[in-house]
């Protein structure tokens, strides 16, 4: 059977159509269905005034894949994750009973972050994405200000922790940092499939309302750009992208330049800049859509 649409290639997959109220189906290519596909989701991101009449097509998902369980509930603790230190924390409090605190901190020195897999990096810090995405990261900051240590974010153009990038800081032992972060390491790689097996809906969320903006925004600063681009990049590593690459959306994040700059600019400057970088993005994702696999999964 030939393609319904481009009557040239085989029919390989179905997709559902309504006309004058009443459901059917199509079969078509792959091509066409994947046309379709990107024709559907950037109509449903538009916000400015398209010519030309709907087709009144849309794609239906006819085979869900996959079959992994969803992994147990994480991020409990890091005190529990590392038993032994929350034993010595336990031991100093009671000592420092009754006592009088000390006022001086001991210095904080930065974790390398180079240990990690390539995928829990970007722009030299830790990409801790999946963990903000399930709203764990403020457990997590308390659990390292008890330990001593932080994660530290970046505050670029109003925007706090922007692109969920941080970097680790500790005090103390080497050994004992190391320990703390494999485990937020851990954490995160568990955050990350929780999204895909148990949150797909946030996931979905976080990354169409990041595409809507890319598309869309006529301003843009260089922190929100940043920020934007991080559940991208977390949706480019998990192959739910069509239209960009994980390497393109590193290479842009690594661009950006989070140190406000621009903050010593007049408005109309400022605003000039925001609104070339806007125009740039629009022309870049539109047509990055969400792919099969994410119809799939989401």
């Amino acid at each position: 059977m030939k393609c319904e649409l481009c009557h040239e290639r085989d029919a390989e997959t179905a997709i559902a159509t309504v006309k004058n109220g009443v459901e059917d189906e199509l079969y078509v290519c792959r091509d066409c269905a994947k046309r379709e596909r990107v024709r559907r989701q950037k109509k449903s991101q538009r916000t400015r005034k398209a010519g030309g009449p709907p087709t009144g097509v849309s794609f239906s998902v006819t085979h869900i894949g996959g079959g992994d369980d969803a992994p147990p509930p994480i991020v409990e603790a890091f005190m529990s994750a590392v038993n032994d230190m929350v034993s010595g924390l336990e031991r100093m409090s009671a000592a420092k009973d009754g006592e009088k605190e000390s006022t001086d901190a001991p210095p904080l020195r930065d974790y390398p972050c180079r240990g990690a897999d390539a995928e829990f990096r970007i722009a030299g810090r830790l990409h801790l994405e999946g963990l903000s995405l399930i709203g764990e990261i403020d457990a997590v900051r308390r659990a390292f200000k008890a330990l001593g240590m932080e994660i530290a974010g970046t505050e670029a153009d109003g925007i706090r922790d922007a692109g969920h990038a941080y970097v680790m800081r500790y005090s103390g032992a080497e050994d004992r940092a190391r320990r703390v972060f494999e485990d937020l390491l851990a954490q995160e790689r568990n955050a990350r499939t929780r999204l895909k097996g148990e949150l797909p809906r946030i996931f979905a969320d976080a990354l169409s309302r990041a595409l809507a903006v890319l598309k869309n925004a006529r301003l843009l600063s260089p922190g929100e750009l940043f920020d934007l681009l991080s559940p991208i990049r977390l949706g480019a590593i998990e192959g739910l992208l069509d239209g960009i690459t994980r390497r393109e959306v590193e290479r842009m994040m690594a661009a950006v330049d989070l140190g406000s700059k621009e903050d010593g600019m007049d408005c109309a400057e400022r605003d000039r800049l925001d609104a070339e970088r806007a125009d740039e993005m629009n022309a870049r994702f539109e047509d990055v859509v969400l792919n099969e696999r994410a119809e799939e999964l989401f």
